[in-house]
């Protein structure tokens, strides 16, 4: 199993795993703005979400910015579609600011 680490350059990207290869994104964010990185689309029976969590680091200060890690693990064979966006929930695909898009292609490990 390896694992694959992407940042906001690599939108865009296909990139090729294998089934049980785990995957994440960092995406620079600032919540204290109201925007956040989510999930706007993905194909749940190739990929599958192990965690999202906000990382700030011990030494910054109030209101400043840090990433949000999406840890994804490819369970199927086939090619997902992954989309990201940063955008204020409460107001709808308006406030959308950034976009992530990345196409995975996932591998099936079968022994022969």
């Amino acid at each position: 199993m390896s694992v694959v680490f992407l940042t906001q350059a690599d939108s865009g990207r296909t990139i090729q795993v294998n089934s049980g290869d785990i995957f994440s994104v960092r995406l620079t964010e600032n919540p204290t703005t109201g925007y956040r990185w989510t999930i706007q689309s993905m194909n749940d029976e190739i990929l599958e979400l192990q965690n999202s969590e906000y990382a700030a680091p011990a030494n910054i200060g109030i209101g400043s910015g840090s990433q949000r890690i999406f840890t994804f693990r490819a369970h199927a064979a086939g090619t997902a579609d992954l989309q990201l966006k940063e955008w204020r929930g409460w107001e709808g695909d308006r406030s959308i600011t950034h976009q992530f898009n990345l196409t995975v292609q996932v591998r099936s490990l079968c022994a022969r």
